[in-house]
């Protein structure tokens, strides 16, 4: 591929116009450190335009996404570690993705002892694979945030914002602390899925395997395998349920009962990496149960959803689509 076209391709990701199979080439293309110098250049150049708009802000999140998480192995750090100290990729995997390619990246820490506090971010559109120094596996969701503190002999604490998967490695010696805003989770060593978007407006605990003890509303809550906990509204509630329904994405499938289309909306706007606005919205709830796959993409999901719940839809931008509620009698 020659110059040029590698410089078409640069300039039409800060557009948001790239196609699914130009990711690959992308990422190849940066390996080079002549061709590294060259995009950082037009970063800082885009970076400055005084016109830069929400959407090409958010470009711009993606593409770093990806420039850091590549970098991870490549000859030249400096950025890398600028941003994520002492973490090595394993490997960044692009995968075909959900509606103009999704990356999936894996993290490990190379050292068994850290001094940082570290902070990963998924953006929207990606999903990525942390392990720990202490052998816990995670998996950090869509538009998700997760800051590590440097472990000691007799706690571990993670802070979370978004979704993960967690299964902590056990220590009986050493509590595996989650924390977020208003609840904390302690564990030994187990399974268990964490939702807490701050837009939906509750926490969801789901327990794979194991025993937690969640500490909210100045409560201690034992949770076992099976169980959910759904804080909201202040109130705590336990119910029985199929946990691998709650940790489906980790697998790329989605299961959804009974949730309102605005959370629908939001969930399908962090996987697809797409604006969507709801039109004509009335004062009935609208609700949605249904499951689907990563492999389809967002107008196969559409189409989908059009079958069970009263919607249209239309694209109206490369990234943006437009929803209206149907009303049927």
């Amino acid at each position: 591929m020659d110059n040029q076209e590698l410089k078409g391709i640069v300039a039409r990701y800060f557009r948001g116009q790239l196609f699914d199979n130009e990711y690959e080439l992308l990422a190849k293309y940066l390996e080079d450190i002549i061709n590294r110098e060259y995009f950082e250049k037009v970063k800082r150049d885009w970076e400055e335009n005084p016109e830069l708009d929400d959407f090409g802000q958010k470009n711009l999140d993606r593409l770093n996404y990806l420039i850091h998480n590549k970098e991870s192995s490549a000859a030249a750090p400096t950025l890398f570690r600028r941003l994520w100290f002492q973490v090595v990729s394993a490997a960044a995997i692009l995968i075909t993705g959900l509606f103009f390619g999704s990356i999936y990246t894996r993290f490990i820490f190379r050292d068994k002892v850290h001094t940082e506090q570290i902070t990963f971010v998924t953006p929207r559109g990606e999903k990525s694979f942390l392990k720990l120094p202490d052998g816990t596996e995670i998996w950090l969701n869509a538009n998700s945030k997760l800051i590590y503190n440097t472990f000691s002999s007799s706690r571990r604490q993670v802070e979370l914002k978004g979704e993960a998967f967690f299964k902590v490695a056990r220590n009986e010696k050493a509590p595996f602390v989650v924390k977020m805003d208003g609840c904390d989770i302690e564990v030994l060593g187990t399974i268990f899925n964490v939702m807490d978007y701050a837009e939906f407006g509750r926490k969801e605990i789901t327990l794979t395997s194991g025993k937690i003890d969640v500490h909210a509303e100045g409560k201690d809550q034992i949770l076992t395998s099976g169980q959910a906990l759904i804080l909201k509204d202040h109130t705590l509630q336990v119910l029985e349920v199929n946990s691998n329904q709650a940790s489906g994405w980790v697998e790329n499938k989605f299961n959804f009962k009974n949730i309102p289309l605005s959370e629908l909306i939001k969930r399908l706007e962090n996987w697809y990496d797409v604006d969507i606005t709801l039109e004509n919205n009335t004062d009935r709830e609208i609700n949605f149960t249904g499951t689907f796959k990563n492999e389809e993409t967002i107008w196969q999901v559409l189409d989908a959803i059009k079958v069970y719940t009263p919607i249209s839809y239309k694209k109206t931008d490369l990234r943006k689509i437009k929803i209206s509620v149907e009303l049927r009698n």
